[in-house]
């Protein structure tokens, strides 16, 4: 299949097959849950429901992590004020131990955020082939 913008000049046209309005629509819809944000796919594939709750999971995922990010950093700031003046070592140490506390609801939400992603960025690509008509 042969893109072309429609120029008199054939110099211009080598720029044709990356314009984003010649790209497929399950192309597109996978670009955008791919590199924009999971579930952004489906809503422009017009599966709101679908693409919804993607972004949903994704970002109660995304909040749980900066939530137990700030709250053991407020915890670490708060630990460090008590002991007066601040010991290097000591606040390196005290890093350690608390982010070892809860590495594995870490790794879960960060686990979840990464199957919505891939999963969405897929699952976009095939709605969009189904809607696509066959040529």
């Amino acid at each position: 299949m042969m893109y072309t913008t429609g120029k008199k000049n054939p110099k211009q046209d080598w720029l044709a097959p990356v314009y984003w309005w010649n790209m497929k629509k399950s192309l597109k819809a996978a670009l955008i849950s791919g590199f924009v944000f999971p579930g952004l796919g489906q809503i422009y594939l017009k599966r709101y429901l679908r693409g919804l709750s993607i972004i949903l999971v994704s970002v109660s995922a995304l909040s749980v992590i900066i939530g137990m990010v700030t709250m053991s950093a407020l915890k670490n700031i708060a630990e460090l004020q008590k002991q007066g003046p601040v010991d290097m070592a000591a606040a390196s140490d005290l890093l350690a131990s608390s982010s070892a506390n809860h590495a594995a609801y870490y790794y879960i939400c960060l686990l979840l955020i990464v199957c919505c992603w891939l999963f969405s960025a897929i699952d976009a690509y095939r709605i969009g082939k189904k809607i696509e008509p066959a040529a």
